[in-house]
């Protein structure tokens, strides 16, 4: 397995993987958000990025989408990893483990503070796998919808 920044030749793949996450999560995205947020990840000045995986015959296995952003109470940067997503038939062989390993190696390079994340209530196997890598913050999330 390989993971690494997507690239254009990436797109299908990155595409394939979002369209199940989304299904997934019970979101429907129109095409043209899905576009923009291609399109950001794509920009270099964005703060935007995505990490694939893909196994030996190119096969598109998992992505972790990041948004790296700065932190009012500290000069280094934070890293709020948005989506995490594995292929449903590659589950439980330590990919997504395996992403967020390399996004905290690129990050302690990087210099960044801390990589964080959501994860729902109600969601046992995730909050079991977040558990098992990351320490539950002691803040509670509120959303005010615009």
């Amino acid at each position: 397995m390989e993971i690494r920044p997507v690239g254009t030749a990436d797109r299908d793949g990155w595409r394939s993987l979002w369209n199940s996450y989304c299904a997934d999560q019970g979101v429907g995205l129109s095409e043209q958000a899905t576009e923009t947020i291609w399109r950001r990840i794509e920009h270099p000045d964005d703060p935007t990025n995505a990490l694939i995986a893909v196994g030996p015959t190119g096969a598109a296995l998992g992505l972790i989408n990041f948004i790296v952003h700065p932190y009012t109470w500290s000069d280094r940067l934070l890293c709020f990893l948005v989506d995490l997503y594995v292929d449903d038939s590659r589950r439980r062989q330590g990919i997504g483990q395996a992403m967020i390993a390399h996004l905290a190696a690129y990050g302690s390079r990087q210099g960044w503070l801390r990589i964080y994340w959501n994860t729902d209530r109600s969601n046992a196997r995730a909050r079991a796998f977040a558990d098992s890598i990351a320490r539950l913050s002691p803040y509670l999330s509120y959303h005010l919808d615009l």
